[in-house]
């Protein structure tokens, strides 16, 4: 991988991996969409970004029941459940994939530099 690509090679190159490894990858259009995938965007930055999403159905179950203060509803657990284990399976799949992946400094998803690189 080289280390003087523009964010821009390097995410089209981690769409195309990801669509590889069977995620359902988001076009720019489509990242606020409905139905959850991961969208991978290069941020004001410069810096590739890569975040996944629930469908919207399963966020909004989850949310109704926290704001109805029944956090120990079942849908609650689910999309808890779900976020994390697809947070860290998409972390392990950039990792074999080669990329360097780690945490923003706020929220969720990752920060994706080729291998070996330092953000």
């Amino acid at each position: 991988m080289s280390t003087d690509e523009t964010p821009e090679v390097l995410a089209a190159r981690v769409r195309f991996d990801l669509e590889s490894a069977g995620f359902r990858v988001l076009v720019a259009d489509q990242s606020d969409g409905e139905e959850g995938g991961v969208a991978v965007f290069v941020g004001d930055d410069h810096q590739v970004n890569v975040d996944w999403s629930t469908h919207r159905r399963l966020d909004q179950a989850s949310l109704d029941m926290s704001f109805a203060q029944r956090p120990h509803e079942d849908v609650v657990s689910r999309y808890e459940s779900v976020c994390t284990t697809m947070h860290a399976a998409l972390g392990s799949v950039l990792n074999t994939f080669g990329y360097h992946a780690e945490p923003p400094l706020f929220g969720f998803g990752y920060v994706v530099t080729p291998q070996g690189t330092n953000t």
